[in-house]
C-alpha cells in the first residue's frame, strides 16, 4: 500500500498505539529506556520549586515557569533563551490535561521525560548520522524517495505534516500500513519515542504553513528534497530548544541558542519581565476589601464573646 493510502489515514490513530508503547520511555545509548536520571528530576524538581509554591494547572505551572526564567535572567537580557524553554514546555504539556494540578514533582516528570525523549531527535532509522548542529541528512532524500509511489517526485505540499509523521511512526517500512507490515524483516528495538513523531509533524505544519504564505498556487508541491530540508531544520531547531532546557533547569553554561541583536534582545527581555510583572500583581492581589456594615457586625460578636467569659 503507497503513500498517498497512509496520508489518508487519521494521524492520531497512529499516534494512539505508538504513544501507549513508549510510553515512559527515553533515549540512552541508542535504545529506549524507561527512566530519567535521579540527578535530572532532583535538578528539576529543585528549580521547580521556586515558581510552583502550590499546585497548578498547565497553563499556570508554564506561566510561572517562563516568569521566573524571565526574572531570574533579566541581568543583561540573558533571558533571550526563555521563550525556546517555553516552547519545548508547551509542547511537553501538549496532551496533558486543562484541569490536571501539578506540583513541582508532577510538573518535572513531564517535562524531564519529553526532553529527554527529544535528544533523540536524530535518530530516525535511515534518515542520516549524529545529533544537533552535527547531523548528517545523507540518507534522507533516497528514504524519502523510496516512500513515494512508482515515478512520483513530489506530493503536496499540505501533505508535509502526515508524511513525516508517518515515516517517522513506520521506521524501517514506513512507506506501507502499520497492518500489512508481516513481511517486514526489520526486528530491533525502536530507537526514537513517539513524541519524536508528534513533534516534527507539529513541525512540519508550522513549515507548510509558513510556506504556502510565500509560495504560488502552482507550486504547491515537495519534493524529497524540500521535505529533507524541513527534517534538517527540525533537528536543529529540537536541539536548539533542548539545550536551552537544559541552560535554565539544570544550569549547563553553554548554549547554542542565537543571540538577537541588541535592540530586539533588550525590547523582548522588556517584555518579558513586563509580563512577569503583570502577573505578579494579578496573583497577589489582595483579597476584596470588606464594607463597614460587615466589619461592624465582626467587632459586635468579638464584643458580644468578650463579655459572655467576663460573666
Amino acid at each position: 500500500m503507497k503513500l498517498v493510502v497512509l496520508l489518508a489515514l487519521p494521524a492520531t490513530a497512529l499516534a494512539a498505539s505508538w504513544a501507549s508503547m513508549f510510553q515512559g520511555s527515553h533515549l540512552e545509548g541508542g535504545e529506549l529506556t524507561s527512566t530519567v536520571s535521579t540527578e535530572d528530576m532532583n535538578g528539576c524538581i529543585a528549580d521547580a520549586d521556586k515558581f510552583l509554591s502550590k499546585p497548578s494547572d498547565k497553563h499556570r505551572a508554564i506561566e510561572h515557569a517562563m516568569d521566573h526564567c524571565a526574572l531570574s535572567r533579566k541581568v543583561d537580557d540573558k533571558n533571550f533563551v526563555c521563550p525556546h524553554y517555553r516552547e519545548i514546555l508547551s509542547n511537553a504539556f501538549r496532551r496533558e490535561s486543562t484541569t490536571r494540578p501539578f506540583t513541582a514533582t508532577t510538573f518535572c516528570n513531564v517535562a524531564e521525560l519529553y526532553v529527554s525523549q527529544l535528544k533523540g531527535a536524530g535518530r530516525i532509522p535511515n534518515m542520516g548520522q549524529g545529533a544537533g548542529f552535527s547531523f548528517d541528512s545523507t540518507d534522507c532524500q533516497p528514504t524519502v524517495l523510496a516512500s513515494f509511489q512508482k515515478e512520483q517526485k513530489t506530493i503536496p505540499i499540505k501533505s508535509a505534516p502526515d508524511f513525516w509523521y508517518a515515516l517517522c511512526v513506520n521506521q524501517d517500512c514506513a512507506h506501507y500500513l502499520p497492518s500489512r507490515t508481516r513481511w517486514c524483516n526489520h526486528d530491533h528495538k525502536p530507537k526514537h519515542s513517539a513524541s519524536v513523531c508528534e513533534a516534527i509533524r507539529h513541525y512540519a505544519q508550522d513549515e507548510v504553513s509558513a510556506m504556502q504564505s510565500h509560495l504560488l498556487r502552482r507550486k504547491q508541491e515537495m519534493d524529497a528534497a524540500q521535505l529533507c530540508s524541513i527534517f534538517d531544520d527540525f533537528v536543529e531547531d529540537t536541539h536548539i530548544t533542548v539545550e536551552a532546557y537544559m541552560h535554565v533547569v539544570h544550569g549547563t553554561k553553554n548554549h547554542p541558542v542565537p543571540a538577537p541583536e541588541d535592540p530586539k534582545r533588550a525590547l523582548d527581555s522588556a517584555k518579558m519581565k513586563n509580563q512577569a510583572g503583570k502577573h505578579k500583581l494579578r496573583d497577589s492581589a489582595s483579597a476584596p476589601v470588606k464594607s463597614g456594615a460587615d466589619t461592624k457586625k465582626s467587632l459586635l460578636l468579638v464584643f458580644v464573646s468578650l463579655a459572655f467569659f467576663w460573666n
